[in-house]
């Protein structure tokens, strides 16, 4: 019996460290803002994006390769002053954009 109880704390503990890891550690977050400097990778490919958020931040992001947004589009809705969504995820202390989708304008 005390065997049992012995594998049952430790798949407890198991199963919380498991929820605890997946809730803590590298889920997608998002921010809305303005297009601020795009660098690009080459013609598909972004290197380096910059928004601005509507409480002034500035947010840096790097990619990982295509985000399905050109550089082109996006230095557009820079000029435009056209907002975009960016989902991203922190990848050894960096800002990774996952994905990039146009914000509606009013």
């Amino acid at each position: 019996m005390d065997e049992r109880r012995r594998l049952a704390a430790v798949s407890v503990a198991g199963a919380c460290l498991l929820v605890l890891a997946v809730s803590c550690g590298g889920g997608e977050k998002t921010v809305t803002g303005m297009v601020t400097d795009v660098v690009e990778r080459n013609l598909s490919e972004v290197e380096l994006l910059r928004v601005r958020d509507r409480s002034d931040n500035i947010w840096e992001f790097t990619t990982l390769g295509n985000i399905g947004m050109s550089p082109a589009h996006l230095k557009q809705h820079q000029v435009l002053g056209q907002g975009v969504l960016v989902a991203y995820k922190t990848i050894d202390g960096r800002l990774v954009v996952s994905k990039i989708r146009d914000l509606a304008t009013p």
